[in-house]
């Protein structure tokens, strides 16, 4: 029995040996592995490893399962100008009883963020195991593929298995709340948003991307539409233009417009993965370049007269079914600035943003703000007029594909930006007072749809001293005047109530000023044509940007609608883009009038 277990244990440190060296030796070939790529005959990028006994036989069996992938992938970096492209990782995995083992693992990559595909495990010396495959048959446009990657930028999961479903209301809201916070870097916070809702909801009302009319429900709908994508496109547009560039009031450049038409353009068509004859996909075949090198500009400058005629333009380039865009019904708008193509795209509603050619102000500079919304007024403009022609087949229905797509091309036009130039808000300043100053006109007796000045002029009242009597009804009663006021009537209602007030030259300068002072402003305007009453409302603060501001306002005939979302009287801090403001005011009246508060006693 000695001999015996002296003969067994000799044969297990034999056996023993044999695995050591055994280990030893592959250990010490994977140790030096390294991973290069290599091209095949259709462009399609294959990994190559070295450093194995047997690579020759590992390569040959990585190329086998991945060459179909690759062969997709190749097609795709071709339709993407170079922005997607394809990356292969070698990652050790220590321990097992073959040493250490690896895994070359594919990547989809923008040189921002990278998004897995596929992984083959290496083990022992050349056996090859690819890991079971996710369905990649999503991998068919350059598009899909950006917008996959966003997806995971976001840090949101993309799942194929629901590519070319209608999209839900929630979800499109979802990608879209999550591009903003991608570029703004940082969640939004919606504490100020009192409504019994989910938190994503909440995000969506805050940041415009769902409108908000006392609806009960406070629910997202089961599909998305033209208009709804019009909505979230144009608005996280303006968002992020505002919040992280701060180029709001900044004016624009025809390169610029052309930019923001064709972006919201591609955000807001459907996206046919083969060639289409659907009308919504045609317009973008329109040489913008082309059209601003034929139109006459003074400089470098682009004015909403520019706007119009590159609107008029691009219309005559793109698909027209119908007549609407020729010179008829031009009768209607009034000839007063000798310019077809104001008269043109105030006529056929490119342009509603400014009502009629009176209004259109064709000198003034196109801002970011309004160019942002002239251009998506123009896209449902035109879509309006191609729904109605024969040969439209859409249905309009957006699927969860298409709305993926959408934000990849909003997010592809800043991510060209460089990161020096993200301004986020640099000041604020808000002259508001604890208890509750604000009054609405309505309900305000007989003179409720004309009482915005005694309105305001009642609101200037109880914020100089809280405890003011002033109703609206009473402050209307200083004035014999049974027409809408003047700043002469407003005057005298505040003298009436022993409010002092200083006159100051209308100018955005002064008005900031004062707002800095602790004032507030009481200001006349109008966005109506001439001949045409105007509104009021009392700025009491304003936040600034790198190149733009924002007026903080109370409106006593607000259209928002916002009372119950925010908890906040229905126009009760209101947000007014400042450069358009001025203008509003500025077309009305020379000047407007300051309240100055007086001791912090009495407030």
């Amino acid at each position: 029995m000695k001999s015996n277990g002296i003969r067994v244990k000799a044969i297990l440190v034999a056996a023993a040996m044999v695995i050591s060296l055994s280990l030893t030796s592959c250990t010490s070939f994977m140790k030096e592995a390294s991973l290069g790529t290599s091209t095949a005959e259709d462009n399609a990028v294959l990994p190559v490893v070295d450093g194995f006994l047997m690579s020759e036989s590992i390569n040959a069996k990585l190329r086998d399962a991945f060459l179909p992938v690759a062969g997709q992938i190749s097609q795709i970096t071709a339709d993407s100008d170079g922005r997607i492209h394809v990356e292969y990782r070698l990652n050790e995995k220590k321990g097992g009883l073959l040493g250490t083992q690896y895994a070359v693992t594919m990547l989809l990559s923008d040189n921002r963020d990278t998004l897995e595909l596929k992984t083959v495990n290496i083990s022992g010396l050349n056996t090859v195991k690819v890991l079971e495959d996710d369905d990649l048959t999503w991998l068919n446009s350059a598009d899909i593929a950006e917008g996959a990657i966003l997806m995971n930028r976001f840090g949101m999961e993309f799942d194929p298995a629901t590519l070319g479903e209608n999209s839900t209301e929630r979800n499109a809201v979802e990608v879209f709340v999550k591009l903003y916070e991608y570029m703004a870097g940082k969640e939004t916070d919606v504490s100020e948003v009192t409504v019994d809702a989910e938190p994503l909801l909440k995000k969506a009302y805050l940041l415009g991307l769902k409108d908000f009319y006392g609806y009960a429900d406070y629910s997202f709908d089961d599909t998305v539409y033209l208009y709804r994508m019009s909505t979230l496109s144009s608005k996280v547009f303006t968002d992020i233009e505002r919040d992280v560039y701060g180029r709001q009031s900044e004016t624009v450049t025809g390169e610029d417009f052309a930019g923001i038409l064709h972006t919201l353009f591609e955000a807001m068509r459907v996206h046919e993965v083969d060639e289409s004859d659907k009308i919504w996909g045609t317009l973008g075949t329109v040489d913008t370049d082309e059209i601003l090198r034929t139109m006459e500009m003074t400089d470098s400058s682009f004015t909403r007269r520019d706007a119009a005629e590159f609107l008029g333009r691009y219309t005559k380039e793109g698909p027209h079914y119908s007549m609407k865009y020729g010179d008829n019904k031009l009768e209607r708008v009034e000839d007063c600035f000798d310019s077809i193509w104001v008269r043109r795209a105030v006529t056929h509603g490119f342009m509603q943003y400014y009502g009629d050619s009176t209004l259109f102000a064709p000198s003034e500079g196109l801002t970011v703000f309004n160019a942002i919304a002239s251009a998506q007024c123009y896209l449902t403009t035109r879509y309006n007029d191609w729904a109605y022609s024969n040969d439209y087949a859409w249905d309009g229905l957006y699927t969860n594909e298409d709305v993926i797509v959408s934000a990849a091309k909003i997010a592809e036009y800043f991510n060209s930006r460089s990161d020096d130039d993200k301004e986020f808000e640099t000041i604020t300043v808000m002259n508001d007072r604890e208890y509750d100053w604000f009054f609405s006109q309505k309900d305000t007796g007989q003179y409720s749809a004309i009482n915005c000045m005694p309105s305001i002029a009642t609101m200037a009242s109880h914020w100089y001293d809280r405890n003011s009597k002033a109703t609206v009804e009473k402050m209307r009663n200083t004035s014999n005047y049974d027409e809408g006021w003047t700043a002469y009537e407003l005057r005298g209602g505040l003298k009436a109530y022993h409010v002092p007030y200083t006159v100051e030259d209308a100018t955005l300068e002064n008005i900031k000023n004062a707002l800095d002072k602790g004032c507030i402003v009481l200001a006349q305007y109008s966005d109506r044509p001439y001949g045409v009453s105007g509104h009021c409302y009392v700025i009491y603060g304003y936040r600034g940007f790198k190149d733009s501001t924002t007026f903080i306002v109370n409106d006593s005939d607000s259209l928002t609608q916002r009372a119950e979302l925010f908890g906040r009287k229905d126009g009760n801090g209101d947000e007014i883009e400042a450069s358009f403001s001025m203008w509003t005011i500025t077309r009305f009246v020379d000047d407007v009038t300051v309240i100055a508060p007086q001791n912090s006693n009495n407030q």
